[in-house]
C-alpha cells in the first residue's frame, strides 16, 4: 500500500550524506515520513513523472518500430508503487529502472536510447 508521505518538522529532520547523482557532498538534514520513516530525497536528482518515460517510448515505438506487447511489458514493468516516490527514488535509479526493461523486451542498444532520456 503506498504511504500518503507527511515530512516530519524541522527540529525532527535527521542528518544524513548528502549525495547528487551519485557524487558525495558533505552532510545534509534530510526530512523523513513521519508515518512510514523514508527519507525524502533533496538532492537535485528528483525523479520524473511516469509520462515523461512513456513519452520516450512511444518515441521509440516510431523509431524502432517495437510492438504493443513491448510497449505493455514495458510500462507494466515501470508502474510499481515506488517509481514516482519523491521520497526515496532518484532520477538516475528511474533511468536505470526503464533502461534495465527496455533492455530486457527489446534488446535496444543503450547507447541509443540515453541521449532521449536527457
Amino acid at each position: 500500500m503506498k504511504c500518503e508521505h507527511k515530512s516530519c518538522g524541522n527540529k525532527e529532520k535527521v542528518w544524513l550524506p548528502f549525495t547528487s547523482r551519485e557524487i558525495e557532498h558533505g552532510l545534509k538534514s534530510h526530512p523523513y515520513c513521519v508515518h512510514c520513516g523514508a527519507v525524502k530525497n533533496i538532492s537535485s536528482d528528483m525523479p520524473k513523472r511516469i509520462g515523461y518515460y512513456i513519452n520516450i517510448i512511444s518515441h521509440i515505438r516510431k523509431n524502432f518500430r517495437i510492438s504493443d506487447v513491448q510497449v505493455r511489458l514495458i510500462v507494466n514493468e515501470l508502474i510499481t508503487e515506488d517509481f514516482e516516490d519523491p521520497y526515496w527514488t532518484t532520477r538516475s535509479a528511474q533511468e536505470r529502472m526503464f533502461l534495465a526493461a527496455l533492455n530486457k523486451y527489446c534488446n535496444l542498444p543503450e547507447n541509443a536510447v540515453k541521449p532521449l532520456l536527457s
